[in-house]
C-alpha cells in the first residue's frame, strides 16, 4: 500500500467514525420516537358518542417536538408513513391510508410537530410556561385539523362534543406533563431543548 493510499484510507476511516456514529444514533432515536408514538396510540379510551378515541399520541407529539425541535417532523412523518403502509401503529392497532374520522387529527399532528418544533428551536423548552404555551399551539393545530376532518362524519351541531370538548381535560394534563418533562430535560442538559434525544 502506498503512502497516499494509506493516507486516503485513514482520512476515510476518520470521516466514517466522525459521521456514522451520529447518523446511527439519529436513526435509532428516530425508531425510538416512532415506537413511542405507536405505543402511546394504544393507550386509548373510546368515547361512546364519538368515533375518535382519547389517546396518548398527542402527548408524544408534544414531548418529541419540544425535545427534538425542527427534527420532530421526521419522527411524526415516519410514524405516519409506517402506519399508512400497513403497520398497526395507529390507535386500536389500525393502519392504512384512508380518510376516516381520525385522519384530520393525524394531519394535525404533523402540523403540530413542525410548529412546536420551531418554537422549541427558539428556546420554548427552556422554561415550563413557554413549553406549555408551545404545546398548546400544537394542540390548537391538531384540533383544528381534526375537526375539519371529523366534520365529514358527524353533524355540525355534534362536532364540538364529538371532537373537542371531551378531549380538553386530558389535553391539559398531557401538555403539562410534556412541558414539565421537556423543560426539566433541557435544564439538566444545559441546552436549548433540541439536543436532548439525539
Amino acid at each position: 500500500m502506498t503512502q497516499s493510499s494509506l493516507q486516503s484510507s485513514l482520512v476515510s476511516l476518520t470521516i466514517d467514525r466522525r459521521y456514522s456514529a451520529p447518523a446511527v444514533a439519529e436513526g435509532l432515536a428516530l425508531l425510538g420516537g416512532v415506537a413511542l408514538l405507536a405505543g402511546l396510540a394504544q393507550i386509548q379510551f373510546p368515547l361512546p358518542f364519538s368515533p375518535v378515541p382519547i389517546t396518548g399520541q398527542t402527548f408524544g407529539v408534544a414531548l418529541i417536538s419540544l425535545l427534538w425541535g425542527r427534527r420532530a417532523y421526521r419522527v411524526v412523518g415516519a410514524y405516519l408513513i409506517v402506519g399508512f403502509l400497513g403497520a398497526p401503529v395507529f390507535a386500536g392497532g389500525l393502519s392504512g391510508l384512508s380518510f376516516g374520522p381520525t385522519f384530520g387529527y393525524l394531519v394535525g399532528m404533523m402540523a403540530a410537530s413542525v410548529a412546536v418544533g420551531r418554537l422549541a428551536e427558539r428556546g420554548a423548552a427552556r422554561t415550563f410556561w413557554r413549553a406549555l404555551g408551545a404545546a398548546y399551539v400544537g394542540s390548537a393545530l391538531i384540533f383544528a385539523c381534526g375537526l375539519v376532518g371529523l366534520s365529514q362524519f358527524v353533524s355540525l351541531d355534534q362536532l364540538l362534543v364529538a371532537g373537542l370538548l371531551p378531549f380538553l381535560p386530558g389535553d391539559l394534563l398531557k401538555n403539562v406533563l410534556a412541558a414539565g418533562s421537556a423543560s426539566r430535560a433541557t435544564r439538566l442538559g444545559g441546552g436549548s431543548g433540541t439536543s436532548t434525544i439525539a
